[in-house]
């Protein structure tokens, strides 16, 4: 099969997934090497950022999926009449900040940082798929460790959980409340 083609089939395996697609994966279907396949998105990526294009392909959780572009979809919303997401309340995304930055981490541990009990922001984030359940920590008890998951990585825009902004980089005003 010539380049094309192959081009053609991860780009419809991209569209038929509907969700993140790892390079395995798509090696695994078209028998190309991983560094081919990467190859053949970067260039689908490129193709799919001219302005002629309603959709992209971009890299999230170590895959790649399709994303209507950032200019396109308020006529989408509008024709679909679809509402904004729920948005995350200030405690859920101060827990869900904790175990993002600290995984593998306790329930005990995320406590300790908050001074607070945190029963239900995480049964919450469990629910929402934001974090899983690693194991157990060899200690006392062996509480649950956290950590975020590839729904967390996809629904932020993060290609690896690498991609968090450091600590000393955010700004408080950016994460203020509008008024």
């Amino acid at each position: 099969m010539s380049v094309d083609k192959y081009s053609g089939i991860i780009e419809a395996i991209l569209f038929y997934e509907g969700d993140i697609v790892k390079v395995d994966k798509l090696s695994k279907i078209t028998g190309l090497s991983k560094a081919k396949v990467i190859e053949i998105i970067k260039n689908l990526i490129e193709e799919y950022n001219k302005d002629m294009h309603g959709l992209k392909i971009i890299e999230l959780a170590e895959g790649y999926t399709f994303q209507t572009k950032k200019e396109i979809f308020p006529f989408i919303r509008e024709f679909y009449n679809l509402k904004e997401q729920n948005k995350l309340s200030k405690t859920l995304l101060t827990v869900l900040s904790i175990v993002a930055y600290k995984q593998p981490i306790t329930k005990g541990e995320i406590e300790s940082i908050r001074g607070v009990n945190s029963d239900n922001p995480i049964k919450r984030l469990l629910e929402l798929d934001y974090i899983q359940i690693l194991g157990r920590k060899e200690s006392l008890g062996k509480p649950l460790l956290y950590g975020t998951t590839a729904s967390f990585l996809k629904d932020f825009n993060l290609k690896s959980i690498k991609d968090l902004p450091k600590i000393g980089e955010i700004k408080g005003e950016e994460f203020s409340l509008e008024e």
